[in-house]
């Protein structure tokens, strides 16, 4: 292989490798996303659309044996099409209360600004996560033959029942997402 010995074709080359190689420089230099002291910018969770949030959540074993999940997930989803208004259905393993807390916290921190806990695993961790989270409203869809926890509002009756109070909270939530 035979490099080009032509001066303009040489100087175009040359000329093509140094602005290729200042613009990798320029982007590496641009794109970092560091502030001045070298720590990376912090990423913290957004509502850019500043709807308020309602999420449903609970235990993956006990949301999947129960007849109301779907029926409360479609009220949620109803309202949503109804006001400006996210909602999320997220379900975690959790086999005791104390397990069940730190993942409620986590909902709360991620603008949640209603929590509809179901079954008796994440109701129950619901009371520690209100107390802890003031700002965010648990709560707790009884189960039938289960203790109602102490300290949030709990919902019993049948399904339908059940999936009308969850419509009738989620378009009460007004205002801009916590």
């Amino acid at each position: 292989m035979r490099l080009p010995t032509n001066p303009r074709l040489c100087g175009a080359l040359g000329l093509a490798f140094a602005l290729a190689a200042a613009g990798a420089a320029a982007l590496l230099y641009l794109g970092t996303g560091d502030d001045r002291d070298g720590r990376p910018s912090p990423i913290t969770p957004s509502n850019i659309a500043g709807r308020r949030t309602a999420c449903l959540t609970g235990d993956t074993t006990e949301a999947s044996g129960r007849s109301d999940t779907n029926a409360i997930w479609a009220a949620l989803q109803d309202a949503s099409h109804q006001r400006p208004l996210n909602v999320q259905q997220l379900f975690a393993r959790a086999s005791t209360s104390e397990q069940a807390v730190p993942y409620l916290a986590g909902l709360s921190a991620q603008h949640c600004d209603l929590v509809i806990a179901l079954g008796p695993t994440f109701g129950h961790a619901s009371t520690a996560a209100a107390t802890a989270n003031p700002r965010t409203t648990f709560v707790a869809i009884a189960s039938d033959g289960q203790p109602a926890p102490v300290g949030i509002d709990s919902i019993s009756g049948n399904d339908t029942d059940k999936a009308a109070e969850i419509h009738r909270r989620a378009l009460a939530l007004t205002g801009s997402g916590n």
